[in-house]
């Protein structure tokens, strides 16, 4: 199916380009996918004039001024050009229809057809969606785009929200989350032991609890409240380009790297089963297309607004960036260690994700390894 996809999108590609290439007045600093939305009327439906006409709900975690949002409007925009607007799919941003908690239960019962949302939100359903989501000092962006379209990380998905009713769909591999963002700087395990921190990934949370330090949940969408009343004394949310959408730079003058505790991010698109099996072959397909090119447009655009925000935090916002020291840091990742080791042996699902990751880097580390800092990239010395 995935080939066919990408034969789709490359044909898709070269009839863009061709357009492109006849006039400069219509080309798009968006890139590629932009420029077919610019020549949309040019091009001719990818779906026989037989096929329904179809609008779906879709609901999501995040709230409308959220950047990930714009990852469900990507993704419905998409889906959308590629059945010549024949499958349209309305988004309804956090709280429009439903709160964030409730967008798996819309999607499971099918009160909506599809939600964007990220795994980790659902760790209290199976503690496995934690690893769909996020890993501990482990995959990078780049390793979770590789696992899930050419290393069995898709089934992955399939598997465990398919024990819910849904199908499944990544639309973003972001990099590295910020890390802490805090009120006080933080250089020690000590500091955390001191603070009041808001974790959003619960197996990292449970790690620190090990270790004595006070966790507390609150949503996205409360977080820059909490930070500037004192509720919270530190929190972490998403990668800069998704904190600055929430300013947290604002009332978190501190920010503590590395993220240790998730060192990429997934989003997606969760798709009620009983709908997705209604829908005509070609729309399935425009469905995983449409995912395919919102998770490689997102991966680029996150990490290069990543890199602009931080900048700009650092240098115009006054924030100040700090670092745990080794000692610490290697406290914090045996404690997460012990931690994923007794989800495993509580859980088969968690087992299973984990036995596909190691298949994974069993496949690439070897060569990674020999690339060295010319593999996944490195730093130039300033």
């Amino acid at each position: 199916m995935m080939k066919k996809v990408l034969s789709l999108i490359l044909a898709l590609a070269l009839a863009v380009g061709c357009t492109a290439c006849q006039s400069n007045e219509n080309s798009s600093t968006g890139g590629v996918i932009d420029q077919a939305n610019a020549a949309q009327e040019n091009q001719p439906s990818q779906t026989g004039s037989d096929l329904p006409s179809i609008t779906w709900k879709m609901v999501s975690t995040w709230g409308s001024g959220n950047v990930h949002y714009q990852c469900d409007l990507r993704f419905s925009e998409l889906v959308s050009y590629l059945t010549g607007g024949k499958f349209k799919i309305q988004n309804y941003a956090e709280g429009e229809l439903c709160s964030a908690s409730q967008c798996f239960d819309y999607v499971e019962d099918g009160t909506v057809q599809a939600a964007g949302d990220c795994a980790a939100y659902w760790v209290g359903r199976n503690s496995a969606f934690e690893l769909l989501n996020d890993t501990v000092d482990d995959f990078t962006g780049m390793d979770y785009f590789l696992w899930i379209n050419e290393a069995g990380g898709l089934e992955c998905f399939q598997e465990l929200y398919g024990q819910f009713n849904m199908t499944y769909f990544p639309i973003c591999c972001s990099w590295s989350e910020s890390g802490l963002r805090s009120s006080v700087p933080i250089t020690s395990l000590k500091d955390l032991q001191n603070l009041k921190i808001r974790m959003g990934s619960v197996l990292p949370g449970k790690a620190l609890q090990k270790l004595g330090v006070s966790t507390v949940s609150v949503s996205g969408s409360e977080l820059y409240e909490s930070m500037q009343r004192g509720v919270i004394d530190a929190c972490e949310f998403s990668n800069p380009y998704a904190d600055d959408s929430l300013k947290l730079q604002e009332v978190a003058k501190y920010w503590c790297v590395p993220c240790w505790f998730q060192s990429a991010g997934i989003l997606g698109v969760m798709i009620n089963k009983d709908a997705w099996n209604a829908l005509p072959e070609e729309y399935q397909e425009a469905v995983e297309m449409a995912a395919y090119m919102t998770q490689a447009e997102k991966m680029a655009e996150y990490f290069w607004n990543d890199a602009a925000t931080a900048t700009k935090m650092i240098e115009q916002e006054g924030v100040t960036v700090t670092s745990m020291d080794d000692e610490s840091m290697e406290k914090v990742l045996a404690a997460y260690r012990e931690v994923l080791a007794e989800e495993a042996k509580a859980n088969p699902d968690v087992e299973m994700i984990m036995n596909s990751m190691a298949a994974y880097r069993e496949k690439v580390d070897m060569y990674r390894g020999m690339l060295g800092k010319y593999g996944f990239g490195f730093v130039k010395e300033q």
